[in-house]
This record gives structure tokens, sequence and C-alpha cells, in this order.
């Protein structure tokens, strides 16, 4: 069974491009989008929680 390691990071979603870039380097880092979290604040930021296999950690 496969252990997980999670992350929150703030996304920026007021500009596609670079939330599109931003997502896409999360990917290529092994990082997998489980949901955004809340409503897009005043400064056009959102809440992201990913998660991805920890290396080496299967049961």
């Amino acid at each position: 069974m496969a252990c997980w390691e999670y992350d929150i990071k703030t996304i920026r979603m007021d500009q596609v491009d670079k939330t599109k870039e931003d997502l896409n380097q999360m990917g290529l880092d092994g990082w997998e989008l489980v949901k955004f979290v809340g409503q897009v604040d005043e400064d056009g930021m959102s809440n992201a929680f990913f998660k991805r296999v920890l290396d080496g950690a299967n049961i």
C-alpha cells in the first residue's frame, strides 16, 4: 500500500497562464491536486491541497 505526503499551497487564480504554469510544475514534481479549498480572496489567491507518494514508502 502506498504512503502519501501532503502539502497545502496558495495558488493564484487571477492569472490563468501563471496558474497553469504553477500547477504543471507541481505535477512535474510528482504532486497531484486533490482539491481547492475556500473562496478566491481579494488578491485572487486560493488554497490548494496536493498529495504524492512518499519515495520508498510502499508497504
